[in-house]
C-alpha cells in the first residue's frame, strides 16, 4: 500500500532546502509526531480521506470526507476530523436512520464542511471508533494538509501577446479557469502556439482569434504535470503534450498527424525544421515505460528511441537541427543529460547535482555544444550550471548563496548569454565564459518563468505579481505589463519582436509573497462543482458509488500529480501500525477511461484505457 505524500509541505521543504528527514515534524503545527494507534482485531476501516476541491481560493466551501466501514457492520461510536489541532465530529452524508448493517459493511461517507477566510495551511486527519477498535486516515506520522489556497480563483486566465520594443500588450485571449501551460512562437513571430489545461491553440499573431483549436475532453484543470507545447522555426509543425498524450500537428489543421500515449509529460520540444521532436515524461522508477525522455521524427508516432531514468524527466530541449537533446531529471536521479539523436545512450551524464531536489530546467544551444540547467534549490544545489556536451564536469556553476529554486531559464542560440530567474525574485544574466553575473535585477515577487532574446539584448520574466517584466541588457530601461493572474509561461520570438505570456495557478506559489494574515470578508461563498458530477464528467461516475473500489484515489492521483511530480517523488511504503492509509491509494483502475502508465497500465494489460495514440 502506498504512503500518501504530503505534497504541499514536501514542496515547501525542498524549495527552502529543508532536508527530507524533517518532513514529518515540519508538517505539524506546531511540529510533533502523533503516536500511532494500536492495532486490534476489531478495528474498523477508514478510506478515501480527502478534501474537495484540493485547491482554490478563500471563501469557497471545501468538504473533507472519509468513508467508514466495518466488516461486521458495526456503526461508529464516532467519526471525527482532527482539524488544525481540534477534534471535530463529522456528519454522515445521508440519513443514518435508513442505514443498515450492510451499509456499514459497504461503507458510509462522513463529511465536514469548511469555508476558509484566509490563506495558509490547514492540517487534518480522520479518526473513527466502533467502540472496540479505532482507525485513522489521511495520516502517516502527522496530518495531511489541504486545500492549497490561492488568493485568486484563477478564473481569469489569459494568453497575452506583447510587442516587445514599446512593451505594449497587443491582445489578450481569455481562457477562463483553464491554466496556460505553455506558449511558443515560430521564429518570425508570425505564429503563436499555446497549450491550456484542455485546449491546444494556434494563432496568427495579427489576431487574437485562433486559426484552430484542439480540445481534450477528459483533461482536468490543474491536474496534469503541466504538459507543454513547441512550434518549429517556420511554424509548420506543432508538438504538444496534453492529458497523457503527445500529439503532432501541421499548422493547417487541428487534426493530429499522429498521437502517442506517453503518460503525463512535463514538456516537449521540436527542432527548428520540424523534423524531430521530444518529450520529457513522468512516472515511477520501477516502470520502464515511464520516466522517459522520448525522441520521434515527424513521420511516425513510433519513437526513434526512449530512455528511462529513475527520476521524472522534468524538461527537454533540442538543438536547432535536433541532433542533440538535453534533459533534466528529478528525485532520486537528479542529473543533467545530453544525448545524440543517433542513440538513447547519453553522451553526457552529470552526476547528481543536488542533495534532495530535482534538476528542473534544461536549455541547449543551437549547435548543441553547450547546455544550461537549473535546480529546485536546497543543499548542494546551484542556481544555474553550464555543461559542454563533451564532459560531465561543469564548465561552471553559479550559486547566489540563497539556495532557492530556479525555474526560469534561457540561453541564447549561440550560447553567449545565459539567464535565470529564482523563486526569490532574483534575475541574473551570465556569459558563457564565467559564473560571475554580467547583470542582475530584483523583482518583488516569486519569478518562475523567464526567457532571453536570441541576441541577448533583453530578458523577460514573470511570476506571482501578475506582471511580465522586461529588462534591457545594455540600459536601465524597464517595462512592466500587467496580466490577470500569475504568469506560468513565457516566450520571446526569435526575431525579438514579440513576447507571449500565459497565466495559471503556477507551481511557484509555494514561495509567493501572499499575506497569509489577510482576512477575507466572505460576504459571498463560492460553491464548487458537485464532486460526483465532476467525477462523472471524467469517466468515474458509475464507480464513484462503489466504495470498495476506492475510485477517488484515481482523482487524487490526477489532481496531486502536478505537485508530486514537480518534486520527483514516487511514494513510499506505509508505516506499520497506522490504520487505513486509503486502501488502494496509488493503484490503477483499469476501465476508468484514464490510461495510467504511472501505475503500470499499458496497451497490453489495459487496452480499454490505453488503446489510443498509435
Amino acid at each position: 500500500m502506498k504512503k500518501k505524500i504530503i505534497i504541499f509541505l514536501l514542496a515547501v521543504c525542498l524549495l527552502f532546502g529543508i532536508p527530507a528527514s524533517v518532513l514529518a515534524e515540519a508538517k505539524m503545527v506546531p511540529g510533533s509526531v502523533i503516536p500511532k494507534l494500536p492495532q486490534t482485531a476489531n478495528d474498523p476501516e477508514l478510506a478515501n480521506g480527502h478534501v474537495y476541491p484540493f485547491w482554490g481560493p478563500p471563501c469557497q466551501r471545501y468538504t473533507y470526507s472519509v468513508v467508514y466501514s466495518d466488516d461486521k457492520g458495526r456503526k461508529p461510536e464516532y467519526v471525527k476530523i482532527y482539524f488544525n489541532g481540534k477534534m471535530i465530529d463529522m456528519e454522515p452524508a445521508f440519513d443514518m436512520a435508513l442505514a443498515s448493517k450492510e451499509d456499514y459493511q459497504k461503507g458510509v461517507r462522513y463529511e465536514y464542511k469548511y469555508i476558509p477566510s484566509k490563506l495558509g495551511s490547514n492540517f487534518y486527519y480522520f479518526e473513527a471508533s466502533n467502540g472496540l477498535g479505532k482507525a485513522r486516515d489521511s495520516i502517516i506520522d502527522s496530518p495531511d494538509n489541504g486545500p492549497v489556497l490561492f488568493e485568486s480563483a484563477f478564473d481569469k486566465n489569459e494568453i497575452g501577446l506583447i510587442e516587445a520594443t514599446p512593451g505594449k500588450k497587443l491582445w489578450s485571449f481569455p481562457v477562463g479557469k483553464e491554466w496556460v501551460d505553455g506558449v511558443a512562437f515560430s521564429d518570425d513571430g508570425k505564429y503563436l502556439a499555446a497549450k491550456t489545461s484542455q485546449h491546444i491553440y494556434l494563432f496568427k499573431t495579427e489576431s487574437s482569434k485562433p486559426l484552430w483549436e484542439f480540445k481534450c475532453e477528459d483533461c482536468m484543470i490543474g491536474g496534469d504535470v503541466k504538459g507543454g507545447i513547441d512550434i518549429s522555426g517556420d511554424g509548420s509543425k506543432i508538438i504538444a503534450a496534453i492529458g497523457e498524450m503527445v500529439l503532432l500537428f501541421d499548422k493547417s489543421s487541428n487534426r493530429p498527424l499522429w498521437k502517442k500515449q506517453t503518460g503525463n509529460a512535463y514538456n516537449v520540444a521540436i527542432s527548428q525544421d520540424g523534423k524531430y521532436m521530444a518529450a520529457a515524461t513522468a512516472g515511477e522508477e520501477s516502470n520502464e515505460n515511464s520516466n522517459l525522455l522520448i525522441l520521434w521524427n515527424e513521420k511516425s508516432s513510433k519513437p526513434l528511441w526512449q530512455y528511462h531514468s529513475s527520476g521524472n524527466f522534468h524538461d527537454v530541449s533540442l538543438s536547432n537541427d535536433g541532433k542533440y537533446i538535453a534533459g533534466a531529471t528529478g528525485c532520486p536521479d537528479r542529473q543533467a543529460y545530453i544525448f545524440s539523436r543517433d542513440s538513447n545512450k547519453p553522451i553526457m551524464i552529470s552526476g547528481r547535482l543536488t542533495y534532495d531536489s530535482p534538476v528542473s530546467r534544461s536549455k541547449i544551444t543551437g549547435d548543441g555544444n553547450l547546455a544550461a540547467f537549473t535546480t529546485e534549490g536546497g543543499p548542494e544545489s546551484a542556481v544555474v550550471i553550464l555543461f559542454s556536451k563533451d564532459s560531465k564536469t561543469p564548465l561552471w556553476k553559479f550559486a547566489d548563496g540563497e539556495k532557492r529554486a530556479a525555474r526560469g531559464l534561457g540561453i541564447t542560440p549561440d550560447g553567449k548569454f545565459i539567464g535565470v530567474a529564482t523563486m526569490g525574485g532574483d534575475i541574473y544574466l551570465l556569459g558563457k565564459e564565467s559564473n560571475v553575473p554580467l547583470k542582475n535585477w530584483k523583482v518583488d515577487a516569486s519569478t518562475g518563468v523567464f526567457d532571453i532574446a536570441d541576441d541577448g539584448s533583453f530578458i523577460a520574466t514573470g511570476g506571482t505579481d501578475r506582471k511580465i517584466h522586461i529588462f534591457s541588457k545594455n540600459t536601465n530601461d524597464k517595462k512592466v505589463i500587467t496580466f490577470n493572474e500569475y504568469l506560468g509561461s513565457i516566450d520571446i520570438s526569435a526575431n525579438g519582436k514579440y513576447i507571449a505570456g500565459g497565466t495559471s495557478g503556477a507551481i511557484y506559489f509555494f514561495e509567493s509573497f501572499a499575506n497569509e494574515n489577510k482576512v477575507f470578508a466572505c460576504t459571498k461563498v463560492t460553491e464548487p462543482e458537485d464532486e460526483n458530477k465532476m467525477m462523472a464528467k471524467y469517466g468515474m461516475g458509475e464507480k464513484a458509488t462503489t466504495i470498495k473500489q476506492n475510485i477517488f484515489s484515481v482523482l487524487w492521483n490526477r489532481i496531486t500529480s502536478f505537485f508530486k511530480k514537480l518534486i520527483g517523488i514516487n511514494g513510499e511504503q506505509g508505516s506499520s501500525g497506522q490504520k487505513s492509509e486509503s486502501t488502494s491509494s496509488g493503484k490503477a483502475v483499469c476501465g476508468n477511461n484514464l490510461c495510467e502508465p504511472d501505475f503500470g497500465e499499458t496497451k497490453e494489460n489495459c487496452a480499454k484505457d490505453c488503446s489510443g495514440g498509435d
